[in-house]
């Protein structure tokens, strides 16, 4: 054991670039990235106290806290009161196992993505739709929040989801996560608190960490976010928002009950948070629920995206938001993209209006039906959280299961699974957990193909494993 000249344990030095012009608490970020990078520093490691390393590389106090606040906005490590700081769960991932993957047998059980064998049927539906196309006003420039035809369509298609509001509380945008992008940008800054379920949307961590804006996460448990560590951080933490997916939460798969979304909705108006809802996923439920914000309007802005309940090619998802916003939000729209495609935005609109886009999304809860119970039937026998429609499915899995390593492991057999600690915001979960897509694979066949794989490795881990590099 090494021991400084105050007896404190040295338990990790950085190498600092001493010649540089850098100054030192930049140095000192760019050292723990690169020992994450290294695989020096794994996901939950302890980092030494700032008195302790201030001491070892002989700097002040505040150099050390001001890189470990750089650190945090960045999503490298997590600060926990009264426990320290702790390399974040996820920095050292390698992206390359979500990207670089052009196998054409390779069969994806990570992603949500669309269910693609309802294409033809789509592809149907817009054909019908084709001569009720207003080409002259989709071939035009539109005010950054959408014509407000498109608005109004929207407005009584929300409704179906228990949303109650007017076209002028609408904007289009070009998907969900273009939608969280222009939030951020126009109503947050940088340093700013956001509240998130310890298992949150991967799309939400990356834009967070790029804005330097930090997500401080709560506990969930078998019914969502726990409320109580809830109202602890919000006078902890003074945070300016809170993110939620309310229906089929990504990763999780829990659905919020009618009572605890109005306890949220009680803390949230209590505790001044502006809440961002992301309904995404709320078209699988079979019987749709009023959502938080519907108890909140006023501080509430939800999202509603059309790309998993019918298809990416069109990119397009309405923000609701309460009119003291609007305005703001549309000149964001306006300095980012300017406008969603008024021809992908008047195809929707069709859908929604004709009834086509319902009847799709019937189609898809019967398909999700079918190879969710597929999933129960192959996976019987490991902790997944009930879902009978959802897209994905959550599996806890036994002590002494790694599963970053079983990412790998399935990658060599040519199936392509997610790690919960891709959506994991602290410093590491406390169980083993992987995200299976059971929406991804191209059939129901592919998907009874994969989920066997995943049940024999499983079922063989401890004779399998081995150890594989954290990049």
């Amino acid at each position: 054991m090494n021991l400084d000249q105050y007896g404190n344990e040295i338990s990790w030095m950085p190498q600092l670039c001493k010649e540089s012009d850098t100054p030192i608490y930049l140095s000192l970020v760019q050292a723990i990235q690169d020992d994450i990078n290294k695989g020096i520093l794994m996901r939950g490691y302890k980092m030494p106290p700032q008195r302790v390393l201030a001491n070892q590389i002989n700097v002040n106090h505040g150099t050390v806290t001001r890189a470990y606040k750089i650190c945090e906005e960045k999503g490298l490590v997590k600060g926990v009161v009264g426990k320290g700081t702790f390399i974040a769960a996820s920095p050292g991932l390698p992206i390359s196992l979500l990207t670089d993957h052009k196998d054409v047998e390779m069969i994806n059980l990570g992603m949500a993505i669309s269910l693609y064998e309802c294409n033809p049927l789509i592809e149907s539906r817009v054909k019908q739709i084709n001569d009720s196309m207003d080409y002259g006003l989709t071939m035009t420039y539109c005010p950054p929040e959408g014509h407000i035809k498109h608005r109004y369509v929207a407005a009584n298609w929300l409704k179906k989801y228990k949303i109650d509001a007017k076209a002028e509380n609408i904007l289009i945008t070009s998907g969900t996560q273009n939608a969280l992008s222009i939030i951020l940008m126009t109503l947050f800054e940088k340093g700013d608190r956001i509240i998130v379920d310890e298992y949150t949307y991967t799309g939400l961590i990356s834009l967070a960490a790029y804005m330097n804006i930090i997500l401080i996460p709560i506990q969930q448990g078998e019914n969502g976010m726990d409320l109580d560590a809830l109202k602890i951080a919000c006078k902890r933490e003074q945070p300016r928002g809170i993110y939620i997916i309310a229906d089929h939460q990504n990763p999780t798969t829990v659905t919020l009950s009618v009572e605890k979304r109005e306890i949220l909705a009680g803390i949230i108006e209590e505790n001044d948070l502006l809440l961002i809802e992301d309904a995404t996923f709320s078209f699988s439920l079979e019987e749709k629920i009023a959502p938080v914000s519907t108890f909140i309007p006023e501080r509430s802005l939800f999202i509603m995206g059309t790309s998993k309940a019918i298809s990416p090619a069109f990119r397009i998802s309405y923000i609701v938001a309460p009119k003291f916003l609007v305005d703001k939000l549309s000149r964001g729209l306006n300095n980012i993209i300017w406008m969603a495609s008024p021809f992908t935005s008047e195809i929707v609109s069709l859908l929604q209006s004709t009834g086509a886009y319902d009847y799709i999304e019937q189609e898809k809860i019967k398909i999700l039906k079918e190879r969710n119970r597929l999933f129960d039937e192959i996976m019987a026998g490991y902790n997944a959280v009930p879902a009978p429609t959802s897209c994905y499915r959550f599996i806890q899995l036994p002590d002494g299961f790694d599963d970053i390593e079983l990412e790998y492991m399935a990658l060599d057999r040519k199936v392509q699974i997610l790690s919960a600690n891709r959506f994991y915001v602290g410093s590491r979960p406390e169980k083993p957990t992987i995200h299976l897509s059971v929406s991804a694979p191209d059939s129901i066949e592919d998907l009874s193909t994969a989920l066997l794989i995943m049940k024999d490795l499983l079922d063989n881990y401890q004779k399998r494993k081995r150890q594989h590099p954290i990049l």
